[in-house]
């Protein structure tokens, strides 16, 4: 007999491949809502963002607000100074994250990161 996984350890492994998710990319997993918002209620998992959570247990990297940005932003490029910054190519460090969209892509509006 085969057994699957229950959705909370699904959640916990994919926590384990990516340290931050998009409820989308839960729900494209098959991870429920609710399995979600308990492991929210437990703090398992706690929610950085509208439709993006972090394992608790997961390590805070100095590029966290990139990877926000990434994940909010799915068909924008990382640019200009932040993208310079990141690969060590300069000694500034930005004051905003720059991201580059196309012409028709929707913009994105937020207050952080």
């Amino acid at each position: 007999m085969i057994q699957t996984a229950s959705q909370r350890e699904k959640l916990r492994s994919l926590f384990e491949t990516r340290p931050i998710l998009r409820a989308r990319d839960l729900r494209a997993a098959g991870i429920a809502a609710e399995t979600i918002s308990r492991a929210l209620g437990e703090g398992e998992v706690e929610r950085i963002a509208r439709g993006l959570y972090q394992s608790v247990d997961g390590e805070i990297d100095s590029d966290q607000n990139l990877a926000e940005v990434a994940k909010r932003v799915p068909l924008g490029v990382i640019a200009m100074t932040s993208a310079l910054a990141f690969h060590g190519l300069t000694d500034q460090m930005p004051r905003r994250i720059w991201v580059a969209i196309g012409t028709s892509d929707w913009a994105p509006t937020f207050k952080h990161p």
